[in-house]
C-alpha cells in the first residue's frame, strides 16, 4: 500500500494518477521498443539499478526475458562470461548513473558509443533516467521491499 494513493504496485498506482499515469506508462513502454538498443541490454541495466537500490519489487519484475545465467551473474557482471562487451559498457554506465549521473566519464560514454553510436548513448541515458527515477519513487512510495544480498 502506497502512502500517495491506495495501491499495491506501480501499475495500480499509475492508473490512479489522472493525466500523468497513462502518459508515463506510454513513455515507459516505448523504451522497450527502441531501435537504438536491444531491450535485453536495457533490462540488464534496469535490473542492475534495482540491485544497487535494493528494490525487491523491481528485481522481481521481468520486462524482457533474459537468460537465467545473466540474472544470476548480474552482481558479478564485470568478470562473468555471460555478458558481452556491449552489455558491460551499458551496465558500467548504468551503475555510475544510478549513483551520480554527473560522474559519468567520457570513457564510459565512448564505450557505449563504440557499440551503439551517439544516438544509442542518448537513448540509454534517457532510459536510465526513467528507470532510476521509477525505482527510487517505488521505494519512496512504499511499493517495494528491500532486496537481500542474494540478488
Amino acid at each position: 500500500m502506497s502512502w500517495i494513493a491506495p495501491a499495491s504496485d506501480r501499475q495500480e498506482l499509475m492508473s490512479q494518477l489522472p493525466g500523468i499515469g497513462d502518459r508515463f506508462q506510454a513513455l515507459y513502454a516505448s523504451f522497450w521498443q527502441l531501435p537504438q538498443l536491444p531491450a535485453t541490454t536495457l533490462e540488464l541495466c534496469r535490473l542492475r539499478i534495482a540491485q544497487l537500490h535494493k528494490s525487491e519489487l523491481d528485481w522481481q519484475i521481468q520486462e524482457v526475458a533474459l537468460p537465467q545465467a545473466q540474472r544470476e551473474e548480474l552482481r558479478r557482471w564485470p568478470a562473468s562470461i555471460h555478458f558481452s562487451a556491449a552489455e558491460r559498457a551499458c551496465i558500467a554506465l548504468a551503475e555510475v548513473h544510478a549513483m551520480d549521473a554527473r560522474a559519468i566519464t567520457d570513457e564510459q560514454a565512448d564505450a557505449v558509443k563504440a557499440h551503439y553510436g551517439e544516438v544509442g548513448l542518448v537513448a540509454l541515458l534517457q532510459a536510465l533516467g526513467v528507470f532510476d527515477g521509477m525505482i527510487r519513487l517505488g521505494l519512496l512510495w512504499g511499493l517495494a521491499g528491500t532486496a537481500g544480498d542474494d540478488h
